[in-house]
Order: structure tokens, then sequence, then C-alpha cells
């Protein structure tokens, strides 16, 4: 069966399925957000030091760099709706375990099964890529992009209170995730309407992962653009192992308070990639937002490596969130618009796993060099930055865009 046009211009009914499909993309993330800031401090309590912490953030993408492609696979004989759900449900056990964790061996096992159930953004991406014509994607990119940042704004919020319901010792946040997952993955099997044919794989499948890896190693464009996305992603990874410890050390802030440092940079991810962005994009292009970008995040992590006050380490973070949500649409948008129309969500799929890539090497050495000395990680970070910067000089805007 041939694959379906599912294009939407704009109509109720494609804004309808982007409404659906944001809404489970944000409670998933709502749960990742719940345990992203406690994670750090329940690792010390089972005596991990920086390299362990990073390798316990490195192992979830490690596994997300395996299956993403997989999953991809998976949701063209499929459809996107069930690998949705199935994901939903994989997270949910992963929280559960969390919930139950009693040594660092138990959370290495719930960040091992939750980047399966996680592993599914190229889905949801390419769901956006079906039903999305390629003028609109950068902007529809953005809201897959905002969900991340809103679920940075409630999931460590939340996670931060909840961590005060059962001090030291991850039940509450752990079966809250775990519930929500469950909850939403109903959702989706009810209210979000699928948009590939079951059993269409065999003609157009947008995830033809060898097809898409030939035209990824032919393509200037887009290998360009994979390593910039590779760059800006290792640069922000370098703050989930190490900002929850930085605060403490140098702050001597508890799991509350830096759940609403994270939720400060979500707030600003919000703002950024699901409006600015939209706004912006139309009147620079992609590759100019993107480029533009670089400076407030670069300067960012410089300020909160080398921040000696809250106001500088806040106003770093704010930077952070600027710069991270005008260069991650724009990268993935270019992306997009550089594969072949049948081949996107495959090129996505490749995407998603440079991202995985970098957030297993990120964490790493971001966790390796905070043990040496504090500001190292955000440092390096920059240094990436300059770098995505310097690579992406040789972009090309596409063409029915602003140069």
């Amino acid at each position: 069966m041939a694959e379906t046009p599912l294009h939407s211009t704009g109509d109720a009914s494609g804004r309808g399925r982007l409404g659906v499909l944001f809404l489970a993309v944000l409670v998933d993330l709502i749960g990742f957000g719940i345990v992203l800031p406690l994670l750090p401090f329940y690792a010390r309590d089972f005596g991990a030091d920086g390299l362990q912490v990073g390798l316990l953030v490195t192992v979830y993408s490690a596994v997300q760099f395996v299956m993403a492609p997989l999953w991809g696979r998976v949701s063209d004989r499929l459809g996107r709706r069930p690998v949705l759900v199935l994901g939903l449900l994989g997270s949910a056990l992963a929280y559960v375990v969390f919930a139950r964790a009693d040594s660092l061996a138990m959370l290495f096992l719930s960040r091992i099964v939750g980047g399966i159930g996680g592993s599914t953004i190229p889905v949801a991406q390419a769901y956006i890529a079906d039903v999305t014509p390629p003028s609109r994607r950068a902007g529809n990119m953005g809201l897959i992009g905002a969900a991340f940042g809103l679920g940075f704004v409630v999931g460590p919020a939340l996670g931060g209170f909840l961590s005060g319901v059962s001090p030291g010792a991850p039940t509450a946040p752990g079966y809250t995730a775990a519930a929500l997952c469950l909850v939403n993955a109903l959702a989706a099997l009810v209210l979000l309407p699928e948009t590939r044919p079951r059993g269409s794989a065999g003609t157009t499948s947008r995830f033809d992962f060898r097809a898409a890896l030939d035209q990824a190693r032919s393509s200037r464009q887009i290998r360009i653009t994979l390593l910039g996305y590779l760059c800006i992603t290792m640069a922000f990874s370098t703050l989930q192992p190490t900002l929850s410890l930085l605060s403490s050390e140098r702050f001597a802030m508890g799991a509350r308070q830096a759940g609403y440092l994270f939720a400060l940079l979500g707030i600003v991810s919000v703002i950024v990639q699901g409006g600015i962005v939209r706004r912006l994009v139309p009147r620079l292009g992609e590759r100019r937002l993107l480029r533009t970008s670089a400076f407030p995040f670069a300067l960012g992590l410089i300020l909160v490596g080398l921040s000696s006050t809250t106001p500088v380490l806040l106003a770093g973070l704010i930077l952070i969130g600027i710069g991270y949500g005008g260069a991650v649409p724009s990268a993935l948008g270019l992306l997009s618009r550089a594969a072949d129309p049948e081949r996107q969500g495959a090129v996505l799929g490749i995407g998603q796993s440079v991202g995985s890539l970098a957030r297993v090497m990120g964490p790493t050495m971001a966790g390796a060099l905070f043990d040496v000395r504090l500001a190292f990680p955000y440092l390096a970070g920059a240094l990436l930055i300059a770098m995505a910067t310097v690579v992406t000089a040789g972009l090309v805007q596409p063409e029915d865009a602003p140069a």
C-alpha cells in the first residue's frame, strides 16, 4: 500500500494532530524532567563520583543511539501511534524501577530501560513530517523542542517538590513519573490519529536507514548539519550530570533548588522554541538563526562555569536557554529539508542517533572534567559551540526561505 499524502497546510485537522502529539511528548518529558535533577543526588548517596554520574546519564543515551533507528523501522511497519504508545509504556516501567532503586546498579537498570522507552522522538518528528509541508517544518519541529522545554519547567519543579515527600529516596518522584506515562499512553492510544497506513514500509519508508546513510554520505548539507548538531547537543548535555552537583557544591543548593534551575532553563527554551523561532525563521532563515544562536549559548556556558554568585548563574542559564532554543529547531529544520521527501524520517532518525551519540560523549566528558574542576565541563561546552559555528559556515540556506 502506498503512503497517503498527509501534509497539512494549517487546517484544523493538522493543528489538532500536532496538538495531541505535543501533549503526548510533553507528558513523557515531564516524567523525564522529574528524574533529571534528582538523579545526581541519589547517585551520590550510593557513592558515585562525577564520572559515574556522567555514565549514569550516558547509558540512557547509549541505548537510545541503538534503539532510535530500530523504533523508526518498526513505526513504518506498525504505524507511528503504536510505537509512541509502546515507548511510553517502557518509560513507565523504567520509572517504577527507579522508584524502587536501592543501589547504584538499580539506577543504571532504570536508565537502560528508560533509554529503550525514550527512543521514539524520531517517530514523533516523522509524525510532524507526515502532516507538515516542508516550509513549515522548522517551526513545527520547534513544538518538539517546546515540549522538551516545558517538560523541563514542570518536571524538575515537580521533582524537587516530590523529593521532599520521600526525602533521600526516589519513591514518590519515580511512581509519579510512571503514573504520568501510563495515563499518557492511554491518551495517545485513544486521541492520537495514525498518519501512516499499516504495512506501507515496503514502498516509501521514511525510515529506510541504509538509504538515509547513503544520502547523508552524498549530501554535504546533511553532513555539515549533523556535525553542527553533534557539537550543539554535546555542549548542552554537559549540564545534565553536573548542574545539580555544581549548584550543591558551589551554592549549597538542594534537590528542590536544582529542580528550579532546570525549570528556569525550560521556561526560556519554551518561549524561544515555541514562539520566537516560528517568527524568526521566515525572516532570517534556519542557517542564520542557527549561527546567531551560538553567541548567547557559548556565553551562557562560560557564565555558568565561572559563576560565583547566584545572579550570574541564573543569567548564564537564561542565555543557554536562548541559544539552545534557537539552534536545535533550526538544525532539525535544515536536516529535514535537505533530505529527500521519502527519506525524511530516516534522516531525522540519523539525527536522533547523532544526538544520542552526543549525549553519550558529552555527559561522560562532563563528569570526568567535573572531578578535575567544577568549571571545566562548561568551558568545554563553550568550545564545542565555537566549533559548531565554524562548521556551519558551510551550510546553504534552502531557496524558499530568506538567505
